[in-house]
């Protein structure tokens, strides 16, 4: 056979009960939609109101008058039907002996762009521009136009689209006529996660972003007042006799909170840790006098007096978190920035503290009585690194974040194409995709907590006689011994006891404990009220959120 050779031409439709010619999308409410589907075809039911007003009941998006299709937490379920025949006169049903298989994809429209979910090797790669041209989704058919395969090397006879499958119904309509049906489930959920992150955040809001990080800290290790600021002769000493000016204070609250620098294990910081193991403290006593004060000339405290400098040294700033982090009874670094963040709080703000306490030592033998002094050029070695590691940590919880399949922006709206493999009458396999008539419907996608998608949900509330019938035997909770200790020695007025804090775990003892279901239940409603009751002080918003109405007592 040769590609020139004629093939058996098949051609996918609207199912015959479908009154428009796109392919059909149904929508059931009940988890048994296959049986349903199948018992509404064998008796024609398509006409009756719930199969046709469905569409005009899921019209509320904001942006256009497409329907919005829910998800199965919503407790609703979707089918995709089409019907396949062959291109004759007539167009008789195409023998269902002669599919091998039949599925669909999912596309999404964005303007005159039509992008498909790509998955290589099981990994869903996210929505990609898809193909033009008849091309088989699956790697391992990849079939030429006369039904032969295409070498496994030539990656551009297959799209490598995921496909969801189509199922074949044989069905007769009023007048006899037999009909080849397909249909399938339409899943709504999904994710992915972004191999390349560098592309996935919008540009402007990236420097949105990285400019916000940069005014999170002063001068000079940040620009908080809008500008870059000048060197100041000021800015050299950053710690005098062990207190750390009010930017230093906040440079280690930002190092020790949230890169945990010093802390073992941590190769991400190791440009940080370069950087800082270059920063040293030094003590004042062991200084020329020269040198001694509170400011050196930009020109250079390391660069005027090299061994003078060197001799004065006692340990860089990266060493000190080493030690801090090395502790074994709490980092003392940690306890003073808490204390600090007090005084402030005390204080009325970080600016009106008059002066903060000296660096602790990282041995715990009190206060670290030295000093430490920056050039300009390690202030803006220390911006632009921070910047780097703040990028860094950014694109590493982007690539750890599952990505939704399905949007729900203005641009995210979707449509089903079909397609069939059958054999022809030489026995070879063809590929044949819906037309642009055969697609079903452009729709959109609900939110998992859309309250325009989302529908009632029955709670059984226990009766107030139930709380105190039979045992704790609801939800039973396996905890450690230290962590029952602790919950057992929570007071009513005063918290937890001092006798229970900092206790060590308790070898080889643990205790199950059972809590009853009707009391979780009520507790959790009595909460919940709270909550919603303090909240609509403010946004007074009771009354769309909680509507009451008596109903009759259900006698099934």
């Amino acid at each position: 056979m040769t590609s020139a050779q004629m093939l058996h031409d098949v051609r996918l439709r609207a199912p015959y009960f479908e009154s428009s010619e796109r392919a059909t999308l149904l929508r059931y409410l009940d988890p048994d939609f296959v049986a349903r589907f199948q018992q509404d075809v064998s008796k024609q039911r398509f006409a009756q109101p719930q199969f046709v007003d469905w569409i005009r009941e899921e019209t509320h998006s904001p942006y256009d008058g497409k329907p919005v299709l829910r998800l199965p937490t919503h407790r609703a379920f979707h089918l995709f039907c089409c019907e396949v025949v062959c291109e004759r006169f007539g167009r008789p049903a195409l023998d269902p002996a002669r599919i091998t298989s039949a599925g669909f994809v999912i596309r999404r429209l964005r303007g005159d762009r039509e992008q498909a979910w790509i998955v290589e090797e099981g990994e869903a790669l996210g929505w990609q521009d898809a193909s033009a041209g008849i091309r088989d989704p699956d790697l391992d058919r990849r079939l030429c136009a006369n039904g032969m395969l295409h070498p496994r090397t030539n990656q551009a006879t297959y799209t490598g689209e995921q496909t969801h499958p189509l199922h074949v119904l044989n069905s007769t309509d009023a007048s006899g006529k037999r009909h080849s049906l397909l249909f399938g489930y339409v899943p709504l959920g999904g994710f992915y996660y972004e191999r390349n992150a560098q592309g996935l955040f919008d540009a402007q809001s990236q420097d949105e972003i990285e400019d916000l990080a940069a005014r999170s800290l002063p001068w000079p290790f940040g620009y908080r007042d809008g500008r870059q600021t000048q060197w100041r002769t000021a800015d050299n000493l950053q710690v005098e006799n062990g207190v750390p000016s009010k930017g230093l204070f906040e440079l280690l609250r930002l190092l020790v909170n949230r890169y945990h620098l010093g802390e073992a294990g941590r190769e991400a910081n190791a440009e940080l840790e370069t950087l800082f193991s270059g920063i040293w403290f030094h003590d004042e006593e062991r200084l020329p006098a020269r040198l001694r004060g509170a400011a050196q000339e930009e020109a250079g405290f390391k660069a005027q007096s090299r061994e003078p400098v060197r001799h004065a040294r006692r340990f860089h700033l990266f060493a000190y978190l080493q030690d801090c982090f090395a502790r074994a009874e709490g980092n003392p670094l940690v306890q003073w920035l808490i204390e600090q963040e007090d005084a402030a709080d005390n204080a009325g703000g970080l600016e009106h503290l008059a002066q903060l306490a000296p660096l602790p030592d990282a041995g715990g033998n009190g206060t670290l009585n030295l000093s430490l002094r920056l050039e300009a050029s390690d202030a803006e070695d220390i911006r632009y690194r921070l910047g780097q590691r703040f990028r860094a940590q950014t694109l590493a919880q982007a690539r750890e974040i599952p990505l939704p399949k399905f949007g729900q922006g203005e641009a995210d709206v979707y449509q089903l194409v079909p397609f069939v493999r059958s054999r022809n009458d030489q026995g070879k396999e063809q590929i044949q995709w819906g037309d642009a008539q055969c697609r079903s419907l452009q729709f959109r996608v609900a939110a998992p907590l859309d309250p325009e998608a989302s529908r009632p949900s029955l709670i059984q509330m226990p009766s107030l006689r139930d709380l105190k019938r039979g045992l704790a035997r609801g939800a039973s909770v396996l905890t450690p011994g230290d962590t029952f200790d602790f919950i057992n020695g929570l007071k009513l007025k005063k918290g937890a006891s001092e006798d229970v804090i900092g206790e060590g775990p308790k070898l080889g003892v643990q205790w199950i404990c059972s809590f009853s279901l009707p009391v979780i239940t009520l507790v959790a409603m009595i909460l919940l009220m709270i909550m919603i009751s303090l909240l609509n002080i403010v946004f007074f918003w009771l009354p769309w959120v909680r509507i009451c109405l008596p109903f009759p007592k259900i006698d099934k």
